[in-house]
Parts: structure tokens; C-alpha cells; sequence
């Protein structure tokens, strides 16, 4: 096809996207500019429920319509079939009347589809990824706009190979900044393990020590892409302490996360510390909620803050002792017990320390002294 102006200056902003995530989800309404369609996706579909995702998308879907459909209608999709005939490279067109009998009859098409302005619609497979799924385009079109001409396919057509390789450079890059950013390397210097975790807990990044963590527990590793525990209980536990730590349900912002224990052996535990993930320092690296889990052995190395904490935030030596051993993993049981005083006044020393350091909560703290190999600094009232 003769490349004009304005496919040109499309194929540059989508090499120019793959390094930018807020430029990358204007591709989708340019993308639907460029074929003539109203309405269009790009994401990567998974044949694990849950684990796909949306990378760009037109205004049509809106965050009601988005819940709705994770929360009602995926399970009722029939395009899942659909979907999982588009190869990359290839393209397959189809209506909603030839997708299932009585379609335009369900909830799904009624509340979901036609809200949307899908009835025409065009999909691409754009390249395939890790553990089966593979990235993929949609475009739609109302009824009353008419099926895709020839020349819309083949514009579509001729875009493919350029979306293949813009989300395999997409990919790269995002992997890149995950090891080069400074906030990661930072976190390295801690001596202890760190991951981050998507909302369903899929790993997004492990430093080395939780790579070695992972690889050597008897309870806890990666299972098709997600922290698992391999007592059930447990698992659930961890998988409702990164969920409420990423996204803490609906728009109320994150959660708290919380604190799971494992037992290696008799003599060893393993704390697992979930925090939200302090979205400001990593939002160029980290795509949607996240939670970030902090791993440490019983044995492992102490990290010493008094000095820091004292400075930083004002703290007496007590309260510094307290939020260093929080840091650590200890319980304000665990604590009162070593220290030599009751839990009472564990609480009342946890109290001031909430009170000079701003903070509403435990995993508040921590995450924000873990998250940096140096506390914040706050004013001094």
C-alpha cells in the first residue's frame, strides 16, 4: 500500500509508544481513526482466566462496563471461542448475529455490546506471548456503519506487522526498566527478598533473593505465572492480603495487605510482608494495581534504621527499636516479649510512632521504609 502521511505519522507514534505507557493507550483510538472503526482494543488475551489484560482502548469502555464484564459477563462471553481462533498475523471478521444463536437476545449483547456500539467487528492476532496467550486487536463497528470494506481490512492488514513488533519492543522495554530502574536497585540493597505482584497475584518482578527464595522454599514458588503457597489455606490467605493490598476493593485505594508466616523447618520461618505498592515511585515500570511483597528468613540479615528513623522522623529510641523490629518482620508480640515489655505498651509506643511518622498502619510504614533504602523525610512539627 502507498504510505501516506497519515500512516506515517501513525507507525512513528507506535514505535514511539512502545517506551511510554500513557502514550501506548492512545494507540487504540488513533488505531480506530486510522481503519474507520468507532471502537477499539488492544490487549493480550490469556486463556487463564484473569490473566489478560488491556493495554489500550477507546472511551467506549468505560470502568462501569470494564467491572461489569470481569464481574458478570466473562464467564457468559461466547467470543472466547472466537478469540481463540485468531492466529498472528491473520485477521477474522464476523457480526454479532454470526457469533452465537440468539445473541442479540443475552444480557451480555444487550447490556454490554450494544452500550459499546459492537456489532461489526474485525480482530487480529498480534503475536503470541508466555504461558499461551498472545496479544491481540479488536475493532468494531455499529450496525449502522456497515461491515469492514477491503480497504479497511487491508489497512489493517498492512498495521499487523508493525503492532507485532511495536509490543515485542513494548515487552522488552518494559523488562528493561524493571532491571536498570534505580527505585529496583535500590531495593536490591535491602538483603532481603522483594516482589511485586499484580492484583492477582501474577509476578510482575523478583529481585535475586527472592529468585533464590522462590527456587529453594518447600512452601512457597511460582505457579503458572502466580505466587503460590502450597498449604491451601494459606494460599488464599496470601492470594486476599495482595489483592486488598493492590487495589483495597473498588475505588477506596489500596488495602493494607498483611503478614503470612512460613515455616521452612521447626527452627526457621519465613515472613511475608504485603504491602501496597507506593504506585508514585514506580509508575513508570509498574502497569495497574500492585502490591509488593517483602520476603525475609528468621536468619537473615538484620536491617538496621534506628539511626534513620531516629533522625528522620523524630522517634525516641524506644520507638525507633519498635519500627525497626516491625521492618523486620517481628510481631508487637514478638517485640514486647524481646524487649521485656508488655503489649500494651507495644501499642501505646506503636501509637506515637503512627502519630510522628504519619502513618495509619503497619504495612503504611513499612512499605514506605522498604521501599527505599532511606525513609522519607517529613517535616518536623
Amino acid at each position: 500500500m502507498t504510505i501516506s502521511g497519515e500512516y506515517s505519522q501513525l507507525l512513528t507514534g507506535l514505535y514511539a509508544a512502545t517506551a511510554s505507557v500513557v502514550e501506548w493507550r492512545s494507540m487504540a483510538p488513533r488505531i480506530a481513526g486510522f481503519i474507520g472503526a468507532h471502537s477499539c482494543q488492544i490487549g493480550v488475551w490469556s486463556p487463564t482466566p484473569g490473566m489478560g489484560r488491556r493495554l489500550s482502548w477507546t472511551e467506549n469502555y468505560t470502568a462501569p462496563l470494564n467491572e461489569a464484564y470481569n464481574a458478570k459477563y466473562h464467564s457468559e462471553d461466547p467470543w472466547v471461542a472466537w478469540v481463540r481462533k485468531i492466529q498472528p498475523g491473520s485477521l477474522v471478521t464476523g457480526d454479532v448475529a454470526s457469533i452465537a444463536p440468539r445473541f442479540t437476545r443475552t444480557e451480555l449483547y444487550n447490556e454490554y455490546c450494544r452500550p459499546l456500539g459492537i456489532y461489526h467487528v474485525v480482530g487480529a492476532g498480534i503475536s503470541r506471548m508466555a504461558e499461551g496467550s498472545h496479544g491481540i486487536i479488536g475493532l468494531h463497528k455499529e450496525r449502522q456503519a456497515g461491515t469492514f470494506t477491503a480497504k479497511q481490512l487491508n489497512r489493517l492488514r498492512a498495521l499487523v506487522p508493525h503492532l507485532q513488533q511495536a509490543l515485542l519492543l513494548k515487552e522488552r522495554f518494559g523488562r528493561a526498566k524493571f532491571e536498570n530502574d534505580a527505585s529496583f536497585t535500590a531495593l536490591e540493597s535491602l538483603r532481603m527478598g522483594v516482589i511485586i505482584a499484580d492484583a492477582r497475584g501474577a509476578l510482575l518482578f523478583a529481585d535475586s533473593i527472592a529468585e533464590s527464595i522462590l527456587a529453594q522454599h518447600p512452601q512457597l514458588s511460582v505457579r503458572n505465572g502466580r505466587l503460590h503457597v502450597a498449604d491451601a489455606g494459606l494460599n488464599t490467605l496470601l492470594g486476599k492480603f495482595v489483592a486488598d493490598a493492590a487495589c483495597g476493593g473498588a475505588d477506596l485505594g489500596p488495602g493494607e495487605g498483611g503478614l503470612l508466616t512460613l515455616h521452612e523447618d521447626p527452627q526457621r520461618k519465613l515472613w511475608l510482608r504485603v504491602c501496597p505498592l507506593p504506585r508514585e515511585r514506580f509508575a513508570d515500570v509498574v502497569r495497574g494495581p500492585a502490591a509488593i511483597v517483602f520476603l525475609r528468613r528468621q536468619d537473615s540479615r538484620w536491617i538496621s534504621l534506628q539511626g534513620p528513623l531516629m533522625e528522620t522522623y523524630r522517634l525516641t529510641r524506644a520507638e525507633s527499636r519498635l519500627a525497626e523490629a516491625l521492618v523486620n518482620g517481628r510481631t508487637l508480640a514478638e517485640f514486647a516479649a524481646d524487649a521485656g515489655v508488655s503489649v500494651n505498651t507495644a501499642k501505646t509506643l506503636g501509637k506515637r510512632i503512627f502519630a510522628k511518622t504519619g502513618h495509619h498502619s503497619r504495612a503504611q510504614l513499612i512499605r514506605d521504609v522498604l521501599s527505599s533504602p532511606f525513609p522519607p523525610e517529613r517535616p518536623v512539627k
